[in-house]
């Protein structure tokens, strides 16, 4: 995959998935700004484990 390619995915990705998790604790009644940028933080973290992940899982096959 092209570099600008996965860094554009991993942004996008980030960006929904922090947005599920935000909304997922002001549904919860936390609207503090902290909690909701760690969200974002925590979505990030996952996204970019993935497509670490991945990258090994795909350069082992070949």
């Amino acid at each position: 995959m092209d570099e600008n390619l996965k860094i554009t995915v991993i942004g996008l990705l980030t960006l929904v998935f922090g947005t599920v998790l935000a909304s997922v604790l002001a549904s919860l009644g936390i609207t503090n700004i902290i909690p909701g940028l760690l969200s974002f933080l925590v979505a990030a973290i996952i996204v970019v484990t993935a497509f670490t992940f991945r990258d090994h899982h795909l350069a082992s096959k070949h």
